[in-house]
């Protein structure tokens, strides 16, 4: 049990009879949780692979340091297309890859492809259109199968590992015999390909299975797909490479009643070959979502929920499993225009991110680091949103430990706040320090008051504020006032703090959110 430290403060008052909320941290004892060190990980979407000359694009080189100060993290190449996308060895690549690959074996690995920028132009060119291909797709459930070749696989396991991140690919579970069992031949050969070219990879078995039907006319049920997930463990068995490789599954849609069935019935069949469980969460349809969706309370705690429910089977089945969002954002069917790529985003992610830890999940992927939609963290013209530079602090500054903490003085619900350890990678700062995150769905600003005990700590400050005239639905996004913005193409600026005197009281400006690094807390949680 955690002690929660005494209050030695009366509520101060501030101007204009306006008190501060006080926070009661707990920060002795052992921490209430520990999550994965690739907590915050990305996917990439497969339908980047529809035509898979896109897939070229995860060769620039701006996309790839965006990506590499995000790591060390998963990278998730899944999806709806997974279970429509076939591996034929001999086939041709598409030109672009092929051009792109050629390149790469003439100079270093992980080195910039000057040479690719003419072809690269073309390709940003027409993804405009394959964009509005893929979501339309989508929309009306019209899948049908697309070629990969060995090139898309090298340009992916590349991307993935010159940027710091461990690869994790979907293999297609629709393939089947006589519409029953899982027909492997194809991820054999998959296989085979990426054994022979060392690739060090995890694996999953198809994209949501409880809209199998909708999406192909196939009903798997979970029992079933329980055994394929064995098949598939004892098929990686046979490779010296992957006899150790991870499996992680079932990649469940939201835990509806038909869902959780399914997820129940795979795990009591499959379960023990699985490493992680993972499922997927979004809070609202993309197509119908209102700006109010995205700063309301209520939408927000439907998360708490759904997570309690997916843990409760996970326990009742496979206790102990370690939990995974395998892939998760705001809005389903690509995000929500003009919301989604904005800085009104950033509540639903932070939120996430902070309830996750809180209640034990081990690691959250981001649906989508770059690709269709809206959602994604970097836009088509490689520019990072405003959720990007929301990650990249989360990374820097959050820690794996999560602790306790809450607020008298203010509604809870409406004033969000979570704390962990300090990041202790982070140079500025040591075990012991502490960052509290806060989210102000008031709109009016708040004070948050740290306890008497922490009254003589500096802390520093990370606020960020929406950008120019659009406010919170702008797509630019500043740090305590200075706009972030990459430097060049392979810099990012510098994440400068602003140090608060000890004694500050923590304003957080209506609809806003921020981080606050409590400096020599020694937590001793944390320590």
């Amino acid at each position: 049990m955690l002690l929660l430290l005494p209050l030695l403060l009366p509520l101060l008052p501030l101007a204009a009879g306006r008190r501060a909320a006080v926070l009661r941290l707990g920060l002795r004892g052992s921490p209430r949780g520990e999550v994965s060190p690739a907590f915050l990980s990305l996917t990439l979407d497969a339908s980047l692979a529809r035509d898979p000359r896109y897939v070229a694009l995860l060769s620039n080189p701006k996309l790839r340091a965006l990506a590499t100060a995000l790591s060390p993290g998963f990278l998730r190449f899944g999806g709806t297309e997974t279970d429509f996308l076939i591996f034929d060895p001999n086939k041709d690549s598409t030109s672009e890859e092929k051009i792109l690959w050629e390149l790469q074996a003439q100079q270093e690995a992980c080195g910039s492809r000057p040479a690719f920028a003419a072809v690269e132009k073309l390709l940003l060119a027409q993804w405009p259109s394959q964009e509005k291909l893929i979501l339309a797709e989508h929309n009306w459930k019209k899948h049908k199968n697309t070629t990969i070749t060995r090139n898309t696989l090298d340009i992916l396991y590349s991307f993935a590992n010159c940027s710091g991140f461990h690869l994790i690919f979907g293999l297609n579970a629709l393939l089947r015999k006589d519409g029953l069992q899982w027909d492997s031949s194809n991820a054999q050969a998959l296989l085979d390909y990426c054994t022979s070219q060392r690739y060090n990879i995890s694996w999953e078995l198809g994209n949501e299975p409880n809209s199998f039907r909708k999406k192909s006319g196939i009903y798997i049920d979970g029992f079933q797909l329980g055994q394929d997930f064995i098949h598939l463990r004892q098929l990686l068995s046979n490779y010296t490479l992957y006899r150790h490789a991870k499996l992680y599954g079932p990649d469940v849609g939201q835990p509806r009643k038909h869902t959780q069935k399914l997820l129940r019935s795979f795990l009591k069949s499959g379960g023990k070959v699985i490493d992680s469980v993972t499922w997927h969460h979004y809070y609202v349809n993309g197509r119908s979502a209102t700006r109010e969706d995205f700063l309301s309370p209520e939408v927000l705690d439907t998360f708490v929920t759904a997570v309690h429910e997916v843990l409760e089977i996970v326990g009742g089945t496979v206790p102990n499993k370690k939990v995974w969002l395998g892939e998760t954002s705001s809005a389903y069917g690509g995000g929500a225009p003009r919301l989604s790529n904005t800085y009104v985003a950033g509540f639903m992610w932070l939120d996430k991110l902070g309830l996750s830890a809180r209640q034990g999940i081990d690691v959250v992927m981001r649906q989508v680091f770059f690709g269709a939609g809206t959602y994604h963290l970097v836009d088509a013209n490689f520019e990072p949103l405003p959720d990007y530079w929301l990650s990249l602090l989360y990374k820097k500054l959050v820690g794996t430990k999560v602790l306790q903490v809450s607020l008298v003085g203010a509604d809870e619900r409406k004033l969000r706040v979570y704390l962990h350890c300090t990041n202790t990678l982070h140079p500025k700062y040591r075990e012991g320090d502490v960052t509290l995150f806060a989210l102000n769905l008031y709109n009016v600003t708040q004070h948050l008051q740290l306890p008497n005990y922490l009254s003589s700590k500096h802390v520093d400050q990370y606020l960020l504020l929406p950008h120019g005239k659009e406010n919170i639905l702008s797509r630019s996004i500043e740090l305590n006032g200075r706009v972030l913005r990459m430097v060049d193409d392979k810099m990012l600026p510098e994440l400068i703090e602003k140090p608060l005197g000890p004694g500050s009281v923590l304003g957080l400006p209506a609809f806003s959110y921020g981080f606050y690094v409590i400096k020599n807390a020694k937590a001793i949680a944390c320590i």
